[in-house]
């Protein structure tokens, strides 16, 4: 028989209870930072690979219809004409979207329904907090990446005297626009030096996979490179949630993240900023270093 003084001696006294809590505080103070770094490098290689699978959907596109995909489409050029398809609707067969890219009715303008508020991830930023619905927009599905469509503000910008009162352009120096039809033989600056497609987040308001809700709200589906858009700068900005900047797709399917301070210049002021020189499919500008 054992005394109780000599059995062993079960759990932890308070004492040794306070020093592995302290342990273990010490450790995830130390261990959290490295899981977050980790954590935020996913999402921004994710979003890197979304963009680079969008750039090999519209290479294939150009394959097969030897043009890029219009920025959207309306007939009408009046403002408040639409709704209209964008880009994002007429590459989901290259983007493993078959099956809602056949339910489809081309012939007539898009509806807010089921089919145009169904979620695709290739078409979402793991970093962005937005909604899966866009609620700015319309309630169309949200998307994180939309068009360039130049150098030239766009019209329904609020930075114009009356804003959404503009009609659409029928030309642009960028590869999107109103009923655009830009082949890659057009895109003389070089394919290397010029932006496809940019991110566009949560403070911007995102956008929508769908098309536009009309000419006037070209910002659902493209976003300008003017100077009175500077990068993360306003409403309709492109934009992202990484910090610092945000990743653009160039044309020749390379994506490369574009900080915050690239140098941006008034359209009036020649020779253009590198922002706008890589917005600009044709200016003819020296590049140089970005």
């Amino acid at each position: 028989m054992f005394s109780p003084s000599s059995r062993k001696k079960l759990g932890f006294t308070l004492v040794e209870l306070v020093a592995v809590t302290s342990i273990v505080a010490v450790g995830m103070s130390v261990s959290l930072p490295g899981i977050q770094k980790v954590r935020n490098q996913a999402r921004l290689t994710a979003c890197k690979n979304n963009l680079k699978q969008l750039g090999l959907a519209m290479h294939n596109y150009h394959d097969t219809v030897n043009a890029l995909p219009p920025g959207w489409v309306i007939k009408s050029t009046k403002a408040e004409a639409g709704p209209g398809l964008g880009w994002g609707t007429m590459i989901l067969p290259y983007m493993d979207q078959v099956a809602i890219y056949n339910q489809i009715n081309f012939s007539e303008p898009p509806k807010v329904d089921k089919l145009t508020q169904t979620s695709i991830p290739g078409y979402l930023c793991p970093e962005d907090t937005a909604a899966a619905l866009n609620s700015v927009r319309g309630k169309y599905a949200t998307s994180n990446y939309s068009g360039s469509s130049g150098d030239q503000l766009l019209p329904g910008s609020v930075d114009l005297p009356d804003p959404g009162t503009d009609a659409a352009k029928k030309l642009s120096t960028g590869l999107f626009f109103h009923n655009s039809c830009v082949r890659f033989r057009d895109i003389t600056d070089g394919l290397s030096n010029t932006f496809m497609l940019g991110e566009k987040s949560v403070s911007s308001a995102a956008g929508i996979w769908m098309g536009v809700r009309s000419n006037q709200n070209a910002g659902d589906s493209v976003t300008d490179c003017n100077h009175r858009s500077k990068l993360n700068a306003v409403i309709h900005s492109f934009s992202s949630q990484h910090g610092g900047g945000a990743h653009f797709l160039l044309g020749d399917g390379s994506v490369r993240f574009i900080a915050d301070t690239i140098e941006s210049k008034e359209s009036t002021d020649k020779p253009n900023g590198t922002y706008q020189k890589l917005a600009n499919k044709n200016d003819g500008q020296i590049l140089g270093e970005f």
